[in-house]
């Protein structure tokens, strides 16, 4: 973004998706049947550009600038309230506070707890949290002012040409039957599989482990069951966090008892990792990675 496109407002912070200074807005086709799109915040620095394809990405430029006289709401409100002193970490914050505010579709009427838990994997290194939150809540519905937020619609097109890639080859198949031939003709080191690239990007950055052909399986079908039984729930791999957590909160209102489980493991995911990493990652390759998150 910053090379090809010139968008410098997104920062790149720590590299590793802890910091969540170089968030950004993806949306996407959630269901090529249905054509459901859905929003959600990620970290630019563990998304490869194939990750996005067909994707709509929103940097904070997209939101507004001062240069075009177009400032968005929760950009000025953060200004106004002093939410920024060295502006590193900024932009991410004012990407997530957006999404939470204004996109969220499970939730059109964000609470104070809403917008504080929203934040959780940012870092102001100026330990700046308690102007960052002051402005961040007013956009709360359960204050006494209730601000409304409209959506902007000023993000231009840009060129969507780029370098030719020579060292890294990336698949994304959209059927059972592709990824399984793909993985005939790549065995084993010949081919990784990722998903949200959490932890591929992780090691390719710091541990210096080259994956030089990839294959994508977020749009595998088979790897998207999500259901419950009288005795079970059943969970696909390819689930992320995001997904399971607004599920588990449908079936909690549904079941009259299951032992509480649906209530420890929506506890649990509260404090699993942040929220841009359980957006993208995935609950099957959490558990095969053994993440430590």
């Amino acid at each position: 973004m910053d090379n090809k496109l010139n968008l410098t407002g997104s920062k790149l912070g720590c590299g590793a998706g802890g910091c969540g200074a170089c968030t950004v807005l993806i949306s996407h086709c959630a269901d090529r049947y249905s054509g459901k799109i859905e929003h959600y915040t990620a970290n630019a620095c563990l998304a490869p550009l194939c990750s996005v394809d067909g994707c709509h990405v929103i940097t904070v430029e997209g939101l507004g600038s001062v240069k075009n006289s177009n400032i968005h709401p929760v950009q000025s409100r953060l200004a106004e309230m002093f939410g920024t002193q060295c502006g590193f970490c900024t932009p991410g914050i004012v990407m997530s506070l957006y999404e939470t505010v204004a996109i969220d579709d499970n939730n059109e009427s964000p609470t104070m707890q809403d917008i504080e838990e929203a934040f959780d994997g940012h870092l102001c290194r100026c330990t700046g949290y308690r102007p960052i939150l002051d402005a961040a809540k007013t956009f709360a519905t359960d204050i006494d002012k209730y601000i409304s937020i409209r959506e902007s619609s000023t993000s231009k097109i840009t060129s969507t040409t780029f370098d030719k890639c020579s060292i890294l080859e990336w698949y994304r198949p959209i059927s059972l039957d592709e990824l399984l031939s793909l993985r005939h003709s790549y065995p084993g080191s010949a081919s990784k599989l990722v998903f949200g690239n959490t932890a591929v990007q992780i090691e390719r950055k710091f541990k210096h482990i080259q994956h030089h052909r990839l294959i994508s399986i977020t749009h595998i079908d088979e790897l998207q069951q999500l259901k419950r039984t009288p005795n079970s729930y059943i969970i696909g791999a390819g689930i992320t966090f995001t997904r399971l957590q607004s599920k588990l909160y449908e079936w909690k209102k549904e079941v009259n008892s299951d032992g509480g489980i649906c209530e420890a493991l929506i506890d649990q995911l509260k404090h699993f990792a942040s929220a841009q990493i359980r957006n993208v990652a995935s609950f099957g390759g959490c558990i095969v990675n053994a993440s430590p998150m």
